[in-house]
Formats: structure tokens, sequence, C-alpha cells
């Protein structure tokens, strides 16, 4: 059965066998902690909402970060995701915590076939302050599966003081649309609607297209809308008949 805190457990086990922590371990389990003098911190999924032309097989990073903390000690958070569209393949440390101090991290598990990330946490280690300010707590590494959008929905997510209370706090959850490069109308077939798409999008020129610069049809990600666009929809055409890169 999950508990309330399921970090606390672990803490009274790594820090309770700590010679640094050992005497400075006190839970209290029920309290919430409240800044009375600054803003309610937030964690986020950063970027929060991300549109990428990616091909299957490619990986890409999203952090989990926070802003406003104010005497921050442990962090925990999971997440979950479509597992039909993304994989997990990693789950690292972020710098916050450590600025201040050595920390100790504690792995969770990542299930890619339920598409959860159990929770992960980092502790700083010994009779300390918190960390203040804004920073990155976690960064993952995702492997896209296949096309489509996926919620990065944070859970578990438990901050604590250097008084081991809890810090309200206020989340801000995710997502991301894979779509196939050329894609640009995102209709899930890459043919001459795309292509006209780019026309009046078409940036800088001459001639610049009658609607302008618009980053959904920039493919490539290079502040342009040009020839280098086209030719992707042409690689990825999904005909007839197919380009030589169409899914």
């Amino acid at each position: 059965m999950r508990t309330k805190h399921p970090l606390l457990a672990l803490l009274v086990l790594i820090l309770g066998t700590s010679t640094i922590g050992a005497t400075y371990l006190v839970i209290k389990n029920d309290m919430q902690y409240t800044s009375t003098s600054s803003p309610t911190p937030t964690v986020s999924v950063s970027p929060t909402n991300a549109t990428m032309y990616s091909d299957i097989g490619k990986t890409f990073t999203v952090n989990i970060t926070i802003t406003n903390a104010n005497d921050l000690y442990v962090w925990q958070a999971g997440m979950t995701f479509n597992a039909t569209l993304l994989g997990v393949l990693s789950f690292k440390e972020g710098p916050f915590l450590e600025q201040e101090n050595t920390t100790l991290w504690t792995n969770g598990t990542i299930d890619n076939i339920a598409g959860i990330i159990h929770y992960h946490a980092c502790a700083l280690a010994g009779n300390v302050t918190g960390v203040n300010g804004n920073g990155t707590l976690g960064t993952m590494i995702f492997k896209v599966k296949n096309y489509g959008n996926s919620t990065l929905q944070l859970t578990d997510v438990i901050l604590l003081n250097s008084e081991l209370t809890e810090i309200d706090k206020t989340l801000v959850h995710g997502s991301v649309k894979i779509k196939i490069p050329g894609d640009v109308n995102a209709d899930g077939i890459v043919d001459v609607l795309d292509v006209s798409g780019i026309s009046a999008h078409w940036y800088p020129g001459p001639p610049v297209g009658p609607l302008g610069y618009d980053q959904n049809f920039d493919i490539n990600g290079d502040g342009s809308v040009d020839i280098v666009d086209l030719a992707k929809v042409s690689a990825y055409w999904t005909g007839p008949p197919k380009g030589p890169l169409a899914p």
C-alpha cells in the first residue's frame, strides 16, 4: 500500500544510517509548511507544450524545473506518459540541490509498458539549509516510438524544507506532439496541402509568403521556411509515390 509520503520512509533508511544525517533527521509527516513571505514554488515540465518533427527512434530531453523555491531540502517526482508513442531511457538528477551541498539521489523505476516513471528523489545531506531560487530538479531522456500526442503529467510530487515539513506547491504539467517531418498541417499525411502551407508561410523569401513566418512550418527549426523545409516534405511524402523516408 502506498503511503502518503513514500519518500519519507526512504529518507529514514538513507539518512538514518548516514553519519552526516543520523542526528539531524526529524520527520513531521502531517505538518504543512507555508511561507508567508515568499510565493508558492512551481514545479513544471519543461518545455511545457512542445511540438517537434522527429524520426522514429530519435531522442529528446524533458526537464522538471522549479521556480520560487524557498529552503528546498528534499524533492521527489514521477511522471506518466503515452507509452505507445514514447519510451524513457533515463531520469537523472538536475543541478538545483547540489549547488548547495552534497546530495543523496534515489532512482525510482521506469515502466515503459504502462507509461509510468515512478518517483525519483533527491535530498541534501547533513545539517544545512535548503536551496532558494529557480533551477532544474531532474532531466529525462525520451525516445520517439510513434507519432501523435502525449501528456506528460507530474505525479507523486513532494517538496520538503530543511525541517522536513512539506512545502505547498503549484504543478504545471506538460505535453508533447510528435509530428512526421513534413506534415506541417498535422493531418497525419504528407502531401500537397503541406506544400501549399509552406508556400503560404515562406520566409524570409523573397518573396515572403502571404501568411508570414510560423514556426509550425519551420520543419528543421532554423528560423526560416524555405527550400530545406520543402525538401523534407518531398522526403517524407506519403504518396503516391512515397518519399524515401516516409513512415
